[in-house]
């Protein structure tokens, strides 16, 4: 082969595996680049699970709180619902027997005045 040619191609492989070269740094910088924003996101992730745990352990305390106060009013209430029962049953009971009372005394009245 003629030494022209061999240094012609020699020139141009020589180009060509330069520009390889340069391809590959390339190639090297971007995989370096996803290799930082794989490593960011996954921070981000594990941050983000993180803040989201302690979201929802505080709402469990609070629906928890809410839970408690429910159950306090609803025993109140039912504590008061059971003394107004009471009270107008006694109430209802004491009107009765006056009632009974006054009648009763009204039968023996007519009873004294039919036999008489």
């Amino acid at each position: 082969m003629d030494q022209e040619l061999v240094q012609y191609l020699g020139e141009q492989f020589g180009g060509i595996n330069r520009r390889f070269e340069q391809v590959d740094q390339r190639f090297e910088q971007i995989d370096r680049q996803f290799a930082e924003i794989r490593r960011e996101i996954s921070d981000r992730s594990e941050e983000t699970k993180r803040h989201t745990g302690v979201l929802v352990e505080d709402l469990r305390h609070q629906v928890q709180l809410v839970a408690e106060g429910f159950t306090i009013f609803v025993d109140g209430r039912y504590a008061q619902d059971q003394t107004n029962i009471g009270r107008r049953f006694d109430e209802t009971n004491s009107l009765i027997r006056s009632l009974y009372v006054h009648i009763n005394q009204r039968v023996e009245n007519l009873e004294r005045k039919g036999q008489g």
